[in-house]
């Protein structure tokens, strides 16, 4: 009988995906609690919407005149996404690997295009295990132990062997291993140490030396040079009375220098250049007054490409690497370039999303300056002319401090000028706050949620309160400790902004967040109460003291240096009293939460207790339990279910459609 079940809700989640049959079934992994019936004839409405598959660039390898180009992307008939290759521009690409899992991040051996590492984990629990792919034969090996988590994956620059970190000696302190990726039993621990911050940022051409970063937290990190026989590590940047953090470390080719970035003197990250024989540090691009974010160094050390975050779009530029000098800079969309990869002196290609794409992959010739597009995501029938291409706004609290949101509005493009809705009554909002807390909302492409502003036709409004980057490190501090209190301006601000704005319906807004995002939201139904219609919740933190006490042992220090140690007496009191949980009596409007079983950062007892104390006030609460799923839903079928549901949640308590 379970077993014939089981088939019937497959199949209707199989009709659904094909845009037939009636009432969406939950997946089988899903637990729902209060969520009502969803219809066909929504899912039908909303489908082309979630089944976009965006394109992310992973690596690419030259061989004479061939080009082989490694992505992410999900199937068309796929849950997750998997590897796939091409080896011209604008091919359909060929799928390698065919897991029920997600595949993380991948790159090609220096030295062929035919052997490939790769991330995955299982069930969202981050326990990453790296795994070899050949690409002749087909075949993949797991290199790892099936069991523990591991990460910072780098490749030797002759291709034999392979560096990582693993915290799997006591679950807490991130060790240094190297492996042979051929052999599942080459594992060797090269340098035992202390914390769970640390990754390597580069292996030097001659294969002696790692950099290596040990992170403290977002405003305290360092870099180390490692030894790579004797495992003898050595710090490159001095540990200070103050903290400062040093980033996006590489060595040049011929190992005269380093490059990274560092705020030490400097309230943004400032690229650095340090001479390895001197001693002697030389700043670059002065002139910009903004995060430099990547960098990378081409392969005979001549050119840097460096990646500028300018009030949350990407400015990439190429500069000459002894003097300094900016050499010319390609004209991009307002939007957010990922990773770079040097594929020879002269050739860059990297990833991009915009507001009208969620992912492209560009090759650029240095020499000529030309680019051409390699691949695009297959936006499957949607006009993307109806997409919103968000605008930046600036706004201050009441105690001083700007900050900016980006804000997406109902409209369309006309000739390539986006022409905003003009509705005969303001649009409903929806403020959608990041988690981190130190992210950052980016002119990205908004996914899922652009259903929400071209047919609900709402307002999104993205802002990065105090702490979040990219505005330099005094911003980014300013939420730190006992000052996260003061998010609280930030918020009124927003809410009175909403007021006062002649599009923005000031009797219809909801919020939204996920991680510390769900915080927010969850703070913000503390505080703003009267304010709002209803509030989603996706992994967010509900008691500040229950989540760094059920945190991951090997992140809960990184934690405490954010939040503040529940440990000490009166920042426990403190923390307690900031926690959503404390305060519920005052949350009265509906509440959607969302949640993995497999959560390693947010424990789902989080969003438990929060669910049992609405539930206890009678509180209209729905609750989405995936117990395949960690931080964050990235099963297709989750996915879908989860938006479908938060849709129909908007629907009934914002746009008050049943």
């Amino acid at each position: 009988m379970n077993r014939l079940l089981a088939m019937l809700r497959i199949g209707c989640l199989l009709l659904f995906n094909i845009g037939v049959g009636a009432a969406v079934m939950p997946p089988l992994q899903m637990e729902t609690r209060g969520v009502p019936e969803i219809s066909d004839e929504l899912a039908a409405k909303v489908k082309p919407y979630i089944d976009v598959r965006p394109v992310q660039f992973q690596d690419w390898h030259i061989s004479g005149t061939n080009i082989t180009v490694l992505i992410t992307q999900r199937p068309e008939k796929g849950q997750v996404s998997q590897l796939h290759v091409l080896n011209k521009p604008k091919k359909k690409p060929r799928q390698i690997t065919f897991g029920k899992e997600p595949v993380r991040s991948a790159m090609f051996n220096p030295v062929n295009d035919r052997s490939i590492i790769f991330l995955r984990d299982e069930g969202g629990s981050e326990r990453y295990q790296v795994f070899h792919y050949d690409l002749g034969t087909g075949k993949t090996l797991l290199i790892t132990d099936g069991k523990s988590r591991h990460t910072g994956v780098r490749w030797s620059p002759k291709g034999g062997r392979i560096a990582y970190f693993s915290p799997k000696r006591n679950g807490r302190d991130n060790d240094l291993y190297v492996a042979d990726p051929l052999r599942s039993d080459s594992e060797k621990l090269l340098l035992k140490l202390n914390g769970g911050g640390w990754w390597i940022e580069d292996w030097s051409p001659d294969g002696r030396l790692f950099l290596v970063t040990e992170y403290i937290s977002i405003n305290d990190s360092r870099l180390h040079i490692v030894d790579v026989n004797s495992g003898e590590m050595s710090p490159l940047t001095p540990k200070l009375n103050v903290t400062v953090s040093h980033q996006n470390a590489r060595f040049d080719p011929r190992l005269r220098a380093v490059y990274f970035t560092s705020d030490d003197g400097f309230d943004f990250q400032r690229l650095t250049r340090l001479d390895l024989s001197s001693g002697e540090y030389r700043y670059y691009l002065p002139q910009v007054r903004w995060d430099v974010e990547s960098l990378e160094v081409s392969p005979d050390g001549r050119t840097l490409a460096v990646v500028t975050n300018e009030g949350g779009a990407s400015k990439l530029r190429f500069l000459n690497s002894e003097s300094g000098v900016e050499q010319w800079q390609p004209k991009l969309f307002a939007g957010v370039i990922g990773r770079m990869r040097w594929g020879s002196d002269t050739e860059l290609m990297y990833g991009f999303s915009w507001a009208l794409s969620p992912g492209e992959v560009s090759h650029i010739n240095t020499t000529s300056q030309e680019q051409l597009k390699w691949v695009e995501t297959d936006m499957i029938g949607l006009e993307s002319e109806r997409f919103s291409l968000p605008y930046r706004t600036e706004w201050r609290s009441a105690d001083g401090i700007k900050f900016d949101a980006w804000v997406y509005r109902p409209g369309r493009i006309n000739n390539e000028i986006f022409v905003p809705a003009r509705p005969i009554r303001p649009f409903p909002v929806v403020i959608l706050f990041h988690g981190g807390p130190e992210s950052q909302f980016r002119p990205r492409f908004m996914g899922r949620y652009n259903y929400l502003i071209t047919e609900e036709q709402i307002v999104i409004i993205c802002p990065n309160v105090r702490g979040s980057r990219g505005y330099g490190k005094k911003f980014l501090k300013a939420d730190n400790g006992r000052e996260r209190k003061s998010v609280l301006a930030d918020i009124t601000r927003i809410y009175n902004q909403v007021a006062v704005e002649p599009h923005f319906d000031q009797n219809r807004i909801a919020v939204m967040g996920g991680s510390y995002g769900g915080f927010m939201a969850l703070h913000s139904m503390v505080e703003m109460n009267s304010f709002l219609k209803c509030g989603v919740d996706v992994v967010g933190i509900s008691n500040f003291v229950t989540f760094l006490e059920n945190t991951s042992e090997y992140r809960r220090d990184l934690r405490r240096a954010e939040y503040g140690d529940e440990q000490l007496p009166e920042m426990r009191k403190f923390l307690q009293e900031l926690s959503p949980l404390t305060h519920v009596d005052k949350i009265t409007r509906p509440l959607l939460i969302v949640q993995g079983a497999n959560d390693p950062r947010v424990p789902a007892s989080e969003s438990e207790q929060i669910e049992k104390a609405l539930r206890q006030k009678k509180i209209e609460t729905w609750y989405l339990l995936a117990k395949d799923e960690g931080h964050g839903f990235r099963k297709q079928a989750n996915r879908e279910f989860q938006f479908l549901t938060t849709v129909q949640f908007l629907r009934k308590h914002l746009m008050e459609k049943e």
